[in-house]
């Protein structure tokens, strides 16, 4: 039986991706994209989702280039095709590539549409059982969505008539739910037979789109769209009585009289408002116009202010400012996730410096701290995340009040304050010594009697945690890191960071902004 040739794209610039999705009716030519990834890893983790027969993938791509890829995928995957894509400069490359099993190459500069087509009709015709034949079916609604959604223009004449015929009434809404148990975002199919066994009169189709729920575009007749809400608004709070209180909100863009607007509406209102319910897992539904008015931006946390009723012994204090600081940011409900995040993760980080810059045992918050931090970063809610803070604040107090830990002698203090403040300078146990008139092996017994650690660890474990605070911060390169932290030799540097956090500096960044 024939089928559609599956084909992935691999290549890090988006542009060239989507040029390649959206110049051609691949479906009536006998292809269908499957998938794409922006680098070689990626691409191999959607190579083992979609199992396309033939693969295009770029040269020159971040994390894994496109020589290892295709070393490696053909290692794997030896029935799978592989077509590069390169420059000029890059033909070494392309030649590697074909050594290890590649079926042929594109040079970009002569890219265009009709090649490629040439190009994959050749490679296609090379896989026995893949019997391929272009369809001649036309372009599906699906794939007309995306390209809209991708800010492609339809043509007038050829492919709106198509969305037209299959959307005729006047109103639409794009909606996103939670799906009943046991159904994921691809099952199109089912999804849309859920919806219409709930509101049998409502046209539908699931957007071709990556969402933690599914998306559906509705089409009713004008008339009907007040009565359609309410209908939703009923089911969404059923839905809710159903699961936990950790269940996704439901959201419901405004109305919109004209299908060339759906790809607007997703973009810039659907997206931010799936992106409020992180605010309001409260509701059972947010319906885009119907949210409470928006207060003026909450005042700015004062981290030093902060930092100073931990020192102080004075944590509820700290933490009382922490949760008046958080419904400040839930009234200003526009805020960016994602910076709120960052922001609570790296407050975290700055308490656990403040208790080793006081010298409070923490051991066990020491380790418990990334942790939090992956629970602050994997929260679905506000709630969820200022739970979690609660949880470290308590920890916290344990530590300060002396249940957690215990302080050391003034001069022990001293000491820790100095490597603090000058652990970017060549700082070695001689050096420190002689600052302090002490003979070297004395002060080594001396630091080792009060901390658990020796004094080259513990001066490598204060480096090791700014240079983390730095990687986090994302604004300077691993090199200048390396020497803002005190370490002259790079590779040692990268040694002690995986010997500390088990990951290389650049994979800890990757994993982080991730």
């Amino acid at each position: 039986m024939n089928r559609l040739c599956k084909v992935l794209i691999v290549d890090d610039e988006f542009l060239v991706r989507q040029g390649i999705k959206h110049h051609m009716n691949w479906e009536a030519e006998g292809f269908n994209i499957v998938g794409e990834a922006s680098n070689g890893e990626e691409g191999l983790q959607q190579v083992e989702l979609l199992r396309p027969d033939i693969v295009i993938t770029d040269i020159v791509m971040p994390v894994m280039n496109g020589e290892t890829f295709v070393r490696t995928l053909k290692a794997a995957y030896p029935q799978i095709e592989v077509i590069v894509l390169s420059s000029f400069s890059e033909f070494e490359y392309v030649r590697s590539t074909l050594q290890h099993g590649a079926a042929d190459y594109i040079l970009k500069p002569k890219l265009d549409t009709n090649e490629l087509l040439e190009v994959l009709r050749r490679t296609a015709g090379k896989i026995p059982e893949l019997h391929y034949e272009p369809s001649h079916e036309g372009y599906r609604i699906g794939q007309l969505m995306e390209k809209m959604l991708s800010g492609f223009t339809l043509d007038e004449d050829t492919e709106m008539p198509k969305l037209r015929e299959a959307f005729p009434l006047g109103s639409f809404r794009l909606f996103a739910f939670q799906p009943e148990s046991g159904l994921k975002n691809q099952d199109h199919e089912r999804i849309e037979a859920q919806l219409r066994s709930r509101l049998p009169e409502i046209g539908c189709a699931v957007l071709p789109v990556e969402s933690r729920m599914p998306v559906l575009l509705l089409n009713v007749k004008p008339e009907q769209d007040e009565e359609m809400v309410e209908q939703i608004r009923e089911w969404a709070k059923e839905s809710g009585m159903e699961t936990d209180e950790h269940a996704s909100v439901w959201v419901l863009s405004e109305r919109f009289g004209s299908f060339e607007k759906m790809g607007e509406i997703y973009r810039e209102r659907l997206v931010k408002l799936m992106e409020f319910c992180f605010y309001y897992t409260d509701r059972a539904i947010l319906v885009d116009g119907e949210l409470p008015p928006m207060h003026p931006a909450g005042y700015q946390f004062n981290v030093n202010m902060f930092l100073q009723h931990v020192k102080r012994n004075r944590v509820e204090s700290a933490r009382e400012y922490l949760r008046d600081h958080a419904a400040s940011l839930g009234r200003d409900y526009i805020a960016d996730v994602f910076e709120i995040k960052s922001f609570l993760g790296n407050l975290i980080f700055n308490v656990t410096i403040t208790l080793a810059d006081m010298d409070v045992q923490s051991s066990g918050l020491e380790e418990s701290k990334y942790t939090y931090f992956k629970n602050v970063d994997g929260a679905t809610s506000l709630n969820e995340v200022m739970q979690v803070l609660d949880q470290f604040m308590t920890e916290v107090e344990e530590c300060v009040s002396g249940s957690g830990g215990k302080r050391s002698d003034p001069n022990m203090k001293m000491l820790l304050d100095y490597m603090h403040e000058h652990y970017d300078q060549p700082l070695g146990l001689t050096e420190v010594a002689k600052h302090f008139h002490f003979n070297p092996s004395y002060l080594s017994s001396y630091f080792s009697s009060h901390k658990k650690e020796g004094f080259n660890e513990y001066l490598n474990k204060i480096r090791i945690e700014k240079a983390e605070e730095l990687l986090r911060s994302d604004d300077v390169t691993i090199s200048e890191i390396s020497s803002m932290v005190g370490y002259s030799d790079h590779s040692y540097f990268c040694k002690v960071f995986k010997k500390f956090t088990g990951l290389s500096p650049s994979r800890y960044r990757r994993k982080f902004w991730a």
